[in-house]
């Protein structure tokens, strides 16, 4: 059988040692294991990544070989009869250290078919894992420097106000009487309630206070935060296309947050269209991801694709009188309930942003299902 024939068959078909020895030494670990899981030979590179000597090793059962490195990494060895291939990624304690190691198993069959040992390709992935975690790490340290550099920008406008009233009072102050306008007044009490709402904006986006309520309407909250964004905005030349689907599931949510989530993005929605525009709201069920969908969408210039990365970055904005939280903890809070939100970019030929909010469906038959189906399974 030629090799193209193997493998039309998913047969792993090999020739004598003495073709294949030169390719067998790479920068990925292999290991050739017999039908007694004996251990037939390995590689340079998987002698180093498992810390194990060749000539000491050769001809031993695994489980006396690979003993040292844990239960989870002996399974690797072991394919059902029906499993040909098996992938796993593995933490591996390794001569007192730790490696993280992508492992793939593939069963070896011989021109008949017949089970011929196996083979394992290990990666060692502990470099790599460890760079993305420095960029992780470095990618957190600069979001916080812009989250510190935003707080101190949105604080100490307000607070240099409140200072220089406060100067000048004292500069006037005589025999302890002094006679404050009620401009004045007003106008420290503005910049005290920006302060509070910069600081009630982070605490939302830190960590928001989820207490959720059981059978929660999805519509009825909808409904409300588009009264409060109204309410808010006043939106006087903004029609409102609403299509919420009936006999939605009771959901499991905090609906005061997922109401302040819906409203953030209403209001980026309406602040969009300026003159005049349509802002549609929808909501239906996504049964292939058993999640309920809230759509929202506005008539405005939507979102360039070049910024699409950083919507949901703390105080970023294009709008010079925003703090730019809204969207931040929008994502935040539908996050913590299980959820996420998507984002169309604009597109050529169309207009307007639309994003997408999924939340998790929590029914309770459904629920019930699973629970006893598992019952079944485990009695089996």
């Amino acid at each position: 059988m030629s090799a193209a024939e193997a493998l039309d068959n998913k047969i792993v078909y090999l020739h004598r040692e003495d073709e294949y020895q030169d390719s067998f030494e790479t920068t990925t670990g292999i290991i050739f294991i017999d039908n007694d899981f004996r251990l037939k030979n390995l590689n340079r590179e998987a002698e180093k990544i498992c810390g194990i000597e060749r000539g000491k090793s050769i001809g031993r059962k695994v489980d006396d070989v690979f003993r040292h490195h844990g239960e989870k990494f002996l399974r690797i060895f072991y394919l059902d009869d029906d499993e040909d291939l098996n992938t796993v990624n593995l933490k591996v304690k390794v001569k007192d250290q730790y490696i993280y190691a992508h492992i793939d198993t593939l069963k070896l069959r011989g021109a008949k078919g017949e089970a011929n040992g196996c083979i394992v390709v290990i990666q060692d992935l502990s470099a790599v894992r460890a760079a993305i975690k420095q960029i992780q790490i470095t990618q957190m340290l600069m979001s916080l420097g812009e989250l510190a550099a935003g707080v101190a920008h949105h604080v100490r406008t307000p607070l240099t106000t409140i200072s220089g009233y406060l100067q000048v009072m004292l500069s006037r102050l005589e025999d302890d009487r002094y006679t404050v306008g009620r401009d004045v007044l007003e106008m420290m009490l503005d910049e005290v309630s920006c302060i509070n709402k910069v600081v009630k904006e982070l605490v939302l986006f830190a960590k928001p206070p989820v207490n959720k309520e059981n059978n929660v309407d999805i519509n009825r909250t909808i409904e409300e935060a588009l009264l409060l964004t109204f309410k808010q905005l006043g939106g006087e030349n903004i029609d409102i296309n609403k299509q919420l689907a009936p006999n939605l599931p009771p959901l499991n949510v905090d609906s005061n947050l997922i109401k302040q989530a819906i409203v953030n993005i209403m209001q980026n929605a309406i602040e969009a269209m300026p003159d005049r525009g349509v802002l549609s709201v929808k909501s239906w069920i996504n049964s292939e991801l058993s999640m309920l969908v809230i759509a929202i969408s506005d008539t405005g210039p939507g979102v360039p694709p070049e910024i699409l990365p950083r919507i949901f970055e703390p105080f970023y904005t294009t709008k010079l009188e925003h703090m730019g939280l809204g969207l931040p903890v929008a994502h935040r809070v539908i996050g913590e309930h299980g959820g996420f939100i998507n984002v169309n970019p604009v597109k050529t030929g169309s207009t307007g942003a639309h994003i997408h909010i999924y939340l998790p469906i929590i029914d309770e038959r459904q629920r019930h299902l699973r629970v006893v189906h598992q019952q079944i399974l485990n009695l089996q």
